[in-house]
Formats: C-alpha cells, sequence, structure tokens
C-alpha cells in the first residue's frame, strides 16, 4: 500500500442515484461505517429526474424517510382514441434532493466522504485505483456507474428531452401525465410526459422509443412547445434542460452476473428493461447490500438476481416484441393495449418488477399489433432462450 491509498468500509464508484440510495440504506444499517463516493464529474447527481410508482417500494425500507421526493395520488396516460386516469401513486425525486439529503449526512461527521472531480481508471473487489494515481481500499467496492450500454449489441433506446419551466399562468392539469401518446406515430412509440411539481413549474418532457440512440433537440423543442400550444400555455421561462438515452435490451445484454465485483444501478443491471425504471431495483440493490456483512453481500445480490431472473427475461421478450417485430407507427397500441386491458394491480406489480408468469400471461394475450403473427413471435421467444 503506498502513501496515497485511504481505506473506508465502502467505497463507492460513481455519484448517481446507486450511489444515493446505497449510502442512505448504509447509514441506516451501519450508521458507523466509513463510506467513500468517487465521481468523475464536478458534483453529484448530475442533472436529473427519477421517478417511480409509490408502491415500488416497500414500507420497511425506513432508510428513506430522510428522502425529500414529489407525490401523486395517480396519474394519467392518453393514446389516439383512448385515455385512462391509473389511481396509482406516483413519486419523483430531483438531483437537488437527493444531494440534499447526502450532504446533510456527510455534514454531520466523519463517516461520509465526498470526492469529485476523479475518475476510476481500475476497479478490483477491494481497491480503486484513479487516473490521477489516488488508490483507495475498502472492504466492500461497489461500481455504480451509470449507464454503459455504448457500444452493446441488442438494445433498444428510450431517449428523452426536456425543460422544466416556470409559467406565467396555472398549468390546467394537478396529476401527471405519463404518456401523452397523440402525436407523430411514424418513427417508433412517442409520447410526451409531464409533471406538475406546482401549479406554475412543469417538467416536459419528449420521449421516443427507438433503434438510435442520437438526440433531435431541436425536434423535441418543437414537439414540447406544440404540447404547451395545445395546453393554451402562451409564455414560460425555462429553469434547466434534462436528457437522456436508456438502454432497453432485448437481449441478455445488461443483466445482473456473477462476479468479483459488485455492480449496482444500470452498469449491473439492476433496472427494469421494459419501462426504463431504476428506482425500484436500485433500491433493492442497496437494501440487500447494506444490511449484510461484506462476506454475504455478493452471496445476497446474487440470490436477489436468481429472484428477479424471470422478470428480466420477460422485459427484455416485451423489448424484442417492440424493436424487433412490430413496425414503427404501430408500437403505441402496445402501450395503449397495456392501460386499455390491465387493472390498476397488474399494473402496480409490474413497474415494480413483482409482476407473476399469470401477469405475463395476461400482458400478451389479446389481439396482436398491426404486422404481428403468433409465428413471428413464437420464434422471437426461441432467440430469447438461446444463449446470447
Amino acid at each position: 500500500m503506498n502513501d496515497r491509498t485511504s481505506k473506508y468500509d465502502f467505497v463507492l464508484v460513481g455519484g448517481g442515484l446507486q450511489a444515493g440510495l446505497l449510502t442512505l440504506a448504509i447509514n441506516f444499517y451501519q450508521p458507523n461505517a466509513k463510506v467513500l463516493i468517487l465521481e468523475s464529474n464536478d458534483r453529484l447527481f448530475g442533472n436529473h429526474t427519477w421517478s417511480f410508482h409509490h408502491g415500488d417500494i416497500t414500507q420497511e425500507w425506513n432508510w428513506l424517510a430522510g428522502l425529500s421526493m414529489c407525490q401523486w395520488p395517480a396519474y394519467t396516460v392518453h393514446f389516439p382514441g383512448f385515455e385512462r386516469r391509473v389511481d396509482l401513486a406516483y413519486c419523483s425525486v430531483s438531483s437537488e434532493q437527493f444531494a440534499s439529503a447526502i450532504e446533510s449526512l456527510a455534514s454531520r461527521g466523519g463517516n461520509l466522504e465526498i470526492r469529485t472531480g476523479l475518475r476510476a481508471s481500475s476497479i478490483g473487489d477491494n481497491r480503486v485505483l484513479t487516473s490521477s494515481g489516488d488508490e483507495f481500499e475498502g472492504l466492500t467496492v461497489i461500481d455504480c456507474r451509470g449507464n454503459v450500454s455504448s457500444g452493446i449489441s441488442g438494445v433498444g433506446f428510450q431517449k428523452f428531452y426536456g425543460l422544466e419551466i416556470v409559467l406565467d399562468e396555472d398549468w390546467p392539469d394537478q396529476l401527471p401525465v405519463l404518456m401523452e401518446a397523440n402525436v407523430d406515430q411514424a418513427e417508433g412509440y412517442r409520447f410526451l410526459y409531464a409533471l406538475p411539481f406546482d401549479r406554475r413549474r412543469v417538467l416536459i418532457e419528449d420521449t421516443h422509443f427507438s433503434e438510435s440512440n442520437t438526440l433531435d433537440k431541436a425536434d423535441s423543442l418543437k414537439q414540447i412547445s406544440a404540447y404547451l400550444q395545445r395546453k393554451s400555455i402562451a409564455s414560460w421561462r425555462v429553469l434547466r434542460e434534462e436528457e437522456g438515452c436508456l438502454p432497453m435490451p432485448f437481449t441478455s445484454a445488461l443483466t445482473p452476473t456473477e462476479s468479483d465485483r459488485l455492480s449496482g444501478g444500470y452498469a449491473g443491471g439492476w433496472f427494469h428493461a421494459a419501462t426504463g425504471y431504476s428506482f425500484a431495483l436500485a433500491a433493492r440493490f442497496a437494501d440487500v447490500v447494506a444490511s449484510t456483512t461484506p462476506e454475504y453481500a455478493r452471496r445476497e445480490v446474487n440470490r436477489l438476481a436468481k429472484a428477479y431472473r424471470f422478470q428480466m427475461r420477460f422485459s427484455r421478450i416485451l423489448n424484442r416484441l417492440l424493436f424487433r417485430l412490430v413496425s414503427p407507427n404501430t408500437r403505441f397500441q402496445i402501450f395503449r393495449r397495456f392501460y386499455r386491458t390491465l387493472p390498476n394491480t397488474t399494473i402496480q406489480r409490474f413497474y415494480a418488477h413483482e409482476f407473476t408468469k399469470t401477469d405475463a400471461a395476461r400482458i400478451l394475450l389479446g389481439s396482436p399489433p398491426s404486422g404481428l403473427t403468433p409465428i413471428r413471435f413464437l420464434q422471437s421467444f426461441k432467440e430469447m432462450t438461446c444463449p446470447v
């Protein structure tokens, strides 16, 4: 060990959602543990909004109590010829809210250290080396870096560009709009997403499920502006921009694997492949790791991955259906049928990544989207059962 080596109980590489959840959970279960967060950028958590259904999290996770979040009692979805209010509570947490919670922990004592501007060049079982030559040793080292789908085959993309805006007049909707799909569907499933944080502050995102990971911000801005005009909003002020591109794998890419290194978040496969939501699975990963000892953490993570093997596999089958078997202009029909036919309880289990085989059958059975034949679907399932 050289003079530039520091020792910790936990070294978290990456300062995003997974690291934040782990920090909160470790502080709850092991308040005396010494934790280091390493982030390559100048600040933690970037510029993001993480959303989830309230039912995705369990009442037993008391360690989430200190995390401030926005919450609504329900949300709406809108498709050509169909709309619905879904009476499931919906929540959102911003980068600022997460940063406030973690910085509050750091200010209370010396157990949490945050180092920004340091990029990991090598991550081992118990050691991290940075590009600047610093070395950090941890009883538990966890790779919490984010989306690493670049260059990985067998994935589609959920890409989005959004604006958080302040209005000069009241926003007409009190509930979030998760999917406003009454827009041009020629190039694949596309919808607007709106979160009314208060009567005059709203986040609006243009979201596109696509084979391409390239964002067209100018086109998204036109979509958002047109949506505001349809809502009779004449003027607004932009507080911030938000953008992202999430992987939607339709092979075994980005699934949790057994290894000597603990990997969380997107890099570790702890996300819902068919929706892009990551809060629930990242929280389960954090709870398992923080509530056990280092020598048992990997075993418990592997057990958790095994428990969700069916859900992870089925989510990828749905993505193959979306990106390989259905023409782009009919993809919206899959989502319209999902909300048209399924009860709230099934929807809740699906988003929580707790759906059953009966739920899966219910999601698939029924009139297929235009152009999808049973033979093509069965061929796809056969491909999914082969090693990839």
